[in-house]
């Protein structure tokens, strides 16, 4: 079976992204930075990749695939992880680790809310694009990121994490949008591109916001959507000089899913064995490079074994095929008679 052809630049960006967040995630504080731009970009490039195949059922089942079904593996991951590490806190007392496990099971994953986010915008941008003319769904997109940026301001939640799928619409539509005008071909002038690049690291380095996504942290409506845009397109249009894949970052980013739903279970192990056999460097950038090397280093193996053994329960296979079936069984490949 043929298999769709990768572009090594994308594998390239979602590598340095996803590097980047488990770094945060590694160190979340003294370095806020980081994280700033990594899940605009991260619904920029799903928006790029948005299609809406031949019907709804298709679409769903996609994205069902390539989302849900990862998302439930994950956050079960999670929860079995949480409660183990809950049994030997508590001396394995059963009904004290139940009574710690959060009630919102992402909690026990966190890095999980972007894809509930993402599957939440795909939905309703397939809505947007079925029933809307183009200009309108630009235009409500717009509209409902705004309205979400008001929410959060104004201190309220829209659960399941409605007010942050609306936040998130305006760049998953300029990804789409992207990909409408031709951006994956489209590569400007060398010196156009560092223009832009100079401009924008100008601009970050003066305003320095913060975005916080998870905890409705933003900054100015200019700063979230304006310079965000251009931090996008300067990344976007300086890695599209990269012809072939990347040794390690480029592979991080292949499987930047994977990494995403299991680096928070290799984290917290190392902090502790760390805080327990080096205390006097708890804190110090030497731990914190070191964790992050090992961390990165352990997503090797993780990565072959859920590849190998797990590979429909994490987007590598479908877990759905034509018809909701749970198999591609040899029947089921077959011509049927007439």
């Amino acid at each position: 079976m043929a298999t769709k052809q990768r572009i090594a630049y994308l594998d390239f960006i979602k590598g340095v992204c996803i590097v980047l967040l488990v770094s945060f995630h590694v160190k979340p504080t003294g370095h806020e930075l980081n994280q700033t731009f990594l899940m605009p970009i991260f619904f920029f490039l799903s928006g790029l990749n948005f299609k809406t195949y031949d019907s709804f059922g298709s679409f769903l089942r996609r994205k069902v695939n390539s989302l849900v079904v990862p998302l439930v593996f994950f956050l079960v991951l999670g929860t079995i992880y949480y409660f183990c590490r809950n049994l030997l806190e508590t001396h394995f007392n059963v009904n004290e680790s139940f009574s710690l496990m959060p009630l919102n099971p992402i909690k026990n994953n966190t890095p999980m809310w972007f894809l509930f986010v993402l599957f939440s915008l795909n939905i309703i941008y397939y809505v947007f694009v079925r029933f809307l003319p183009r200009w309108l769904v630009i235009v409500l997109s717009l509209v409902l990121g705004g309205v979400g940026y008001w929410i959060a301001s104004s201190g309220c939640v829209l659960e399941p994490y409605l007010d942050m799928t609306f936040v998130a619409l305006p760049f998953f539509m300029l990804g789409n949008e992207a990909s409408q005008w031709g951006i994956i071909t489209y590569r400007p002038h060398l010196l156009l591109t560092l223009a832009l690049a100079v401009a924008t690291i100008v601009w970050v380095w003066l305003d320095t916001p913060v975005i916080n996504m998870l905890q409705r942290n933003y900054p100015s409506p200019l700063l979230l959507f304006g310079m965000t845009t251009m931090v996008i397109f300067s990344l976007f249009f300086l890695c599209q000089r990269v012809k072939r894949p990347v040794p390690v970052i480029s592979y991080f980013g292949r499987y930047s899913l994977i990494i995403l739903g299991t680096h928070y279970f290799l984290i917290g192990p190392l902090k502790q064995v760390f805080g327990a056999l080096l205390p006097q460097l708890a804190g110090t950038t030497a731990i914190y490079l070191i964790t992050l090397l090992l961390v990165l280093v352990m997503e090797y193996p993780v990565i072959y074994l859920l590849r190998k053994y797990l590979p429909r329960l994490t987007a590598q296979e479908p877990f759905f095929y034509e018809g909701w079936r749970l198999a591609k069984t040899e029947a089921a490949t077959k011509p049927q008679p007439k």
